[in-house]
């Protein structure tokens, strides 16, 4: 079966300027076509979650090229020290902007296409550190946070930042997957575990390589090995009709996080305001 495969490059403010570009994704296209000769069609395209006018804009692309969506899978994230105090186009703060609500509304904009699809699933990418999670919905911009970050009384490598995005990605992908019940789009979220990638660049210092070296050896996966689960959910027959669940290592997890139904309900509620507004409450 020929299919289409779109390959989305974020790119974020000029505080990640090595993030790839659409040059560098052409070049990993190359580098699949060698290994992988006869597969579907790979198509770069150009997105910013940091931006709502660039998600609209890439969405109007998407609509205009293509009749459906078979998987959507909301990868793309970051991990910016709060002392950085660097926020998205509309204001927000870069974790939350990024992470949660660029997934939010790109995805609520794509569904008509993955509802065409159908059978289709939607795959958010979170992590266990969702568990650290806590959200405070007086200031989901972390205001307080931010400036005790400044002030050097917040660790670079502890981020509430990225850690209340990862569980919000956990809320969102278990509210979508009830709102879309019976309609054959499978929600699910997992974690692809502690990987060797340049995620947490901001966070570690050289030295922290050398000291962690042992450790990483031991424990710490390639970006190929923290894909298995990704393309697991996104491909696995055997879970085709499961929706909402949480998966690590290819398997069910089972969250050590104290769920609950209001605070589900409420983060979506003021997710759609936010994008509403565009703009901070």
């Amino acid at each position: 079966m020929f299919k289409r495969y779109l390959l989305k490059r974020q790119n974020f403010p000029n505080y990640r300027r090595k993030q790839w570009d659409i040059g560098k994704a052409k070049e990993a296209i190359q580098r699949i076509r060698i290994e992988q000769p006869t597969g579907g069609e790979l198509i770069p395209m150009q997105l910013d979650l940091a931006s709502f006018e660039s998600i609209e804009n890439f969405v109007e692309v998407i609509k205009a090229g293509f009749h459906k969506i078979d998987v959507l899978i909301n990868n793309a994230g970051v991990v910016v020290p709060l002392s950085r105090d660097e926020k998205t186009k509309e204001g927000f703060e870069i974790n939350f902007g990024v992470n949660h609500l660029g997934h939010f509304y790109l995805t609520n904009l794509l569904l008509d296409h993955l509802k065409r699809a159908s059978p289709s699933r939607i795959v958010v990418v979170s992590s266990t550190l969702h568990e650290r999670g806590k959200l405070n919905f007086d200031d989901l911009n972390l205001k307080a946070e931010i400036e005790n970050a400044k002030k050097g009384r917040v660790s670079e490598r502890r981020n509430p930042g990225y850690c209340n995005s990862k569980l919000m990605n956990v809320y969102f992908a278990r509210a979508l997957a009830e709102k879309l019940r019976d309609t054959g789009v499978d929600v699910n979220v997992c974690c692809p575990g502690f990987c060797y990638t340049n995620l947490f660049r901001h966070s570690v210092r050289w030295y922290h390589y050398i000291l962690m070296a042992p450790l990483a050896l031991m424990f710490m996966r390639s970006a190929k090995q923290g894909s298995e689960t990704v393309v697991y959910c996104a491909t696995e027959y055997s879970i085709e009709g499961t929706s909402g669940k949480f998966y690590r290592d290819c398997a069910p997890y089972e969250s050590k996080y104290p769920f609950n139904k209001d605070e589900e309900v409420k983060l979506w509620q003021i997710s759609e305001e936010l994008v509403k507004n565009r703009k901070p409450m």
